[in-house]
């Protein structure tokens, strides 16, 4: 059978009669075709003899999951629309795909990543010939040519019955998945489902994950991971691939508030704080109560700077006590970023103190990078974007990974 013939000869015309429903899985289901993701599949999932083509199944339920459907028996909707799609699949035949790609265990998981990677770089490069590169990493006002960037994030789904693997968390009951999303283009890399106890600074998790995401892309890279997800463990590795023959890597990964930083934060004057910037590359500034009546004066003594940002590296590497992060890569380098805390914050008693609320992250971009990128703001700006990553996790859930559609997962 031929898995991708159904779209020979289809047309789109106005004046017909009668209604298609759900025509849009035509385009996903046509995506999955040119891009080489069906016969990928077809490839790394062994068919039956006179069965059903089990790429074309596997790519079948995933339009269907991205269309909406919540359990696998939404998968007839397509199968109700023969004269579009041809033969289609039963659900029973699904489940049966499902059985046997899950009896091939790794091997077959493996086999499958390879053909989705493949067929991303297909897309991937279509793109690039087109438009001459991927979109840009937007950094505040400006924009990072060159650098796929990869967002590491962990996030919790609801699971409303006892499914494999759900378990209580501190949101409720369910899973707590961990994903690898590229900000380039707004798309998942890579992603593990997990218990729903899992944590989230799970060094293990987060290593492998990035390892299937850098599998897929193999560019300069940069890659950030929130406070939660950080881990000794983490950045080693990032270190390590940063050193590696062929690569560029850069990461930001989030910090702990601990008792040196605290100390070390006591310590700077406050000349060595620098300002702030937004998503418009402008000052993260506020007016001030006794500010004149000209809303847009440049008085200085009018407007109140609500976000600083400075470099902790050094009194902590050569502070009166020495080196204190012996421990991590000598090319990392901590931050640290203030700002007035918004109403209903929840502060530790060192920040209540002085009345700011204190963020702290490390990178190993060199101290010596010229232009904007080596600007305090900026570095602080390319880090902070990493909250994009919860536009793809909200995405992956309307698409799938809000519903996780097997009561099992092996």
């Amino acid at each position: 059978m031929n898995a991708t013939g159904w779209s020979r000869g289809l047309d789109v015309t106005g004046g017909g009669t009668g209604v298609v429903s759900h025509a849009g899985l035509v385009l996903l289901r046509q995506l999955a075709d040119r891009t080489g993701l069906t016969s990928g599949l077809s490839a790394a999932l062994p068919s039956p003899l006179g069965g059903h083509d089990r790429g074309r199944v596997f790519a079948d339920l995933a339009c269907s999951i991205a269309d909406g459907a919540r359990v696998i028996s939404d998968f007839r909707v397509m199968g109700d629309q023969r004269g579009l799609f041809g033969l289609v699949a039963s659900v029973p035949t699904v489940w049966r795909a499902l059985k046997e790609a899950a009896g091939g265990g790794d091997r077959v998981r493996r086999k499958v990543t390879a053909a989705v990677n493949t067929a991303r770089r297909h897309a991937w490069a279509r793109v690039i010939a087109r438009h001459g590169g991927l979109p840009p990493v937007r950094v505040a006002d400006r924009r990072l040519e060159g650098v796929t960037c990869i967002r590491l994030d962990a996030t919790v789904v609801t699971a409303h019955s006892d499914k494999e693997l759900a378990e209580p968390n501190f949101k409720g009951y369910g899973h707590h998945p961990i994903i690898a999303a590229c900000d380039n283009v707004a798309e998942p890399l890579a992603w593990m489902l997990r218990p729903g106890s899992a944590g989230s600074n799970t060094a293990s998790d987060h290593l492998r994950l990035l390892g299937e995401a850098i599998a897929a892309l193999r560019r300069k890279l940069m890659v950030t991971c929130d406070g939660a997800g950080a881990s000794h463990a983490l950045v080693k590795e990032l270190d390590r691939l940063a050193g590696r023959h062929g690569y560029q890597l850069t990461y930001s990964v989030g910090w702990e508030l601990g008792a040196r930083e605290r100390t070390a934060i006591s310590k700077v004057p406050e000349t060595a704080w620098e300002p702030a910037i937004d998503g418009k590359g402008e000052v993260r500034e506020r007016r001030a109560g006794d500010a004149c009546g000209n809303p847009c004066c440049a008085h200085c003594e009018c407007w109140i700077e609500e976000a600083h940002v400075t470099e902790l590296t050094g009194l902590l590497r050569e502070g009166p006590g020495g080196d204190q992060l012996s421990a991590w890569p000598k090319a990392m380098r901590v931050f640290a970023r203030r700002e007035r805390p918004h109403p209903g914050a929840q502060l530790t008693l060192f920040e209540a103190e002085d009345g700011w609320r204190y963020s702290l992250w490390v990178t190993n971009r060199p101290a010596d990078t010229r232009g904007w990128l080596g600007q305090c703001a900026y570095i602080d700006a390319a880090h902070r974007v990493h909250a994009r990553v919860e536009d793809v996790i909200r995405t992956g859930k309307d698409t799938g990974l809000g519903t996780c559609h097997l009561m099992t997962t092996g």
